[in-house]
């Protein structure tokens, strides 16, 4: 099992060894290709997936057409559609590879097995509750500065990783904002 995960999950609680080798057998590995969809826009999000590689990004579409994208995820994030997967309906979003990707998978009939031999598990509920404080804080009234210096001081990578457009859409500003926030900032 890469060692960056049970870094991650060390963060999220005290785990074991023989929790460690419990999650080891659940994980799935997979490899998605660029455009492949981890969740498709209408499904119920039913797997809590970790970045090994590659970037992925959460985003529904308007009546003009346009991706509004909602999260971003690089290696070492954990990806998920929060409200599908916590409510159990489908989704009103879609999760799309930006590029080739391989990712560790764990579905949600695993993580009840896993919490049925330990109660440790249920730690793994902090990982939920990161997914939402990002989104929330872009979606709450601060201004484009303090978004863009929370990405600068917490997610660099996604600075290089995503185009403009992608993370003005993210940062709920229009990219010209974004190409005057950089400026100012610099």
């Amino acid at each position: 099992m890469d060692k960056s995960i049970l870094e991650l999950l060390k963060k999220a609680g005290n785990f074991s060894e023989k929790e460690s080798i419990l999650l080891k057998q659940e994980l799935q590995h997979r490899k998605l290709n660029k455009e492949d969809f981890l969740l498709e826009k209408g499904t119920t999000c039913s797997s809590l997936c970790f970045v090994i590689s590659g970037s992925f990004y959460q985003y529904n579409v308007d009546l003009d057409c346009n991706k509004n994208v909602i999260d971003l995820n690089i290696p070492n994030d954990w990806v998920i559609n929060h409200k599908s997967f916590t409510t159990r309906k489908p989704s009103e979003y879609a999760i799309q590879a930006y590029e080739d990707s391989f990712i560790y998978e764990l579905s949600i009939n695993a993580i009840h097995r896993l919490i049925a031999k330990s109660q440790s598990f249920l730690q793994m509920g902090k990982i939920l509750e990161e997914s939402t404080s990002r989104i929330d804080f872009f979606d709450n009234n601060n201004t484009p500065d303090e978004k863009y210096c929370f990405i600068l001081k917490n997610k660099p990578d996604l600075l290089q990783k995503f185009p403009q457009t992608i993370l003005a859409s993210y940062l709920k500003i229009t990219p010209e904002t974004l190409s005057r926030v950089r400026k100012r900032i610099k």
